[in-house]
């Protein structure tokens, strides 16, 4: 079997979609806040909505894929992101656009999940990684470009165009998902929306939602006996959800690939290594702004260093994990990572160290996703992609939510060095896997 290089470039169309969404957004917050005359707390939503809608629809649409056809669930996350788009742009108020986000990140959601089911059948068992790193380098060239196309934009045409724009380029991927992908396998009576799992998607979704509350309460430095409360909410609906998961006849996660240790031990990477990239990323731009006196521009352009080198090391991973196997690559990438922390924390940052941990996470996520797709059977590709998307997207939020903690307590120096002993745990569970 040769690589389908037309659908491996549809799933890399949804995957560019939903990152720059993500970050074409955010150097446009304060001018959306001055816009609407929105608190910078107000605005924030903004950002958050749409990641938090992604993070608790994507098991949803992951499994909805797997039970009534991935090419269906695909289009439907283009049209739904389309919608949304048009209706960021028409936003009256800033909670209107929060709404219009938060349906945003719907669509988005599907577009997650999906995107790796599609990669991991266009190619062949033995270049999955390859397929999955080409999918995730042009996720990081999204969020590389994303900043300078929001501001170029947002600055000639006003915010409201960054949304048209986005609709364009979302429509014209869903154009071509709708002409390039063969139509959806025939199904049998019993894989009908009847048989899905929709209590185990809500616990979940409670769960997911607690959880990300409760970390986007202490970043905010919130009252501790609300964050506990949040905090212990979401154990409880995790516990629930996976006692229910064990007992229901078709499950939204099977507990038998959750007992998969390299599915398992992939999801819990994948947590900790976002988690490390966003303390970094969240810290970083203060660090260089107001210790060193960087102009936003001139900071900007450091920070574009670790994206960028992560776009062109992921695809080279995967070929190096095709041919040697996922483990090296993946043990080498979390200590490479851990070492460029170490770099950016004992000098001033630069393009140089901050390509260091570009390297290391571009060398690590590769083969953790292609572990973490190649433990789940053929009728469950799309949830294995739906909760790797989660992982990125939790350990996302609890990266801002921890660093904003560790910072206050320790300064950055020092939070960047425990975000390097994250790493070394990281490389041994890469290792024993």
């Amino acid at each position: 079997m040769a690589i389908a290089w037309r659908p491996l470039a549809v799933a890399c169309g949804g995957a560019f979609v939903a990152a720059i969404s993500t970050s074409v957004v955010g150097v446009s917050i304060p001018v959306i806040a001055k816009s609407f005359e929105a608190t910078t707390s107000q605005a924030s939503w903004v950002l958050s909505g749409y990641l938090l809608a992604a993070s608790i629809f994507l098991a949803f649409a992951g499994r909805a894929a797997d039970l009534l056809g991935r090419k269906r669930i695909y289009l439907t996350g283009f049209l739904v992101f389309v919608s949304a788009s048009l209706m960021c742009a028409a936003a009256a108020n800033i909670k209107m656009l929060v709404g219009a986000r938060i349906f945003q990140g719907a669509g988005a959601a599907c577009l997650m999940a999906v995107g790796p089911a599609i990669v991991t059948r266009s190619v062949p068992a033995e270049q999955r990684a390859r397929g999955l790193g080409i999918q995730i380098g042009v996720t990081y060239v999204g969020l590389t470009i994303g900043p300078s196309v929001g501001g170029l934009i947002a600055g000639a045409l006003g915010w409201n165009a960054i949304f048209i724009v986005t609709a364009i380029v979302a429509g014209a991927g869903g154009l071509a998902a709708l002409i390039v992908l063969d139509p959806d396998e025939a199904r049998d009576e019993k894989h009908t929306i009847s048989s899905f799992d929709v209590s185990g998607a809500g616990f979940l979704a409670f769960a997911l939602g607690t959880l990300i509350a409760s970390m986007r309460g202490a970043d905010a430095e919130r009252p501790f006996a609300l964050l506990a409360a949040l905090f212990g909410m979401s154990v409880v609906s995790f516990y629930v959800f996976w006692r229910h998961e064990a007992a229901h006849p078709n499950p939204l996660l099977p507990p038998s690939l959750m007992k998969t240790r390299p599915f398992a031990l992939g999801i819990v990477g994948g947590v900790i290594l976002y988690t490390i990239t966003f303390i970094l990323s969240f810290l970083l731009p203060f660090h260089l702004q107001q210790v060193f006196e960087y102009t936003p521009r001139q900071a900007g352009i450091i920070m574009t260093a670790q994206p960028a080198t992560m776009a062109v090391v992921a695809p080279l991973a995967g070929i190096f994990a095709d041919r040697f196997g996922p483990r090296v690559p993946a043990t080498l990438g979390m200590l490479a990572l851990g070492g460029g922390l170490l770099l950016v924390s004992s000098a001033p940052a630069s393009m140089i160290s901050l390509a260091v941990v570009g390297f290391g996470a571009g060398l690590y996520t590769t083969p953790n996703n292609a572990m973490i797709m190649g433990a789940a059977p053929k009728d469950r590709q799309a949830t294995a992609g739906a909760f790797a998307a989660t992982a990125r997207n939790v350990g996302m939020t609890f990266g801002v939510a921890l660093a904003a903690v560790l910072d206050r307590s320790f300064g950055f120096a020092t939070s960047l060095r425990i975000a390097a002993g994250l790493a070394a745990v990281g490389a041994v569970l890469a290792l024993f896997r």
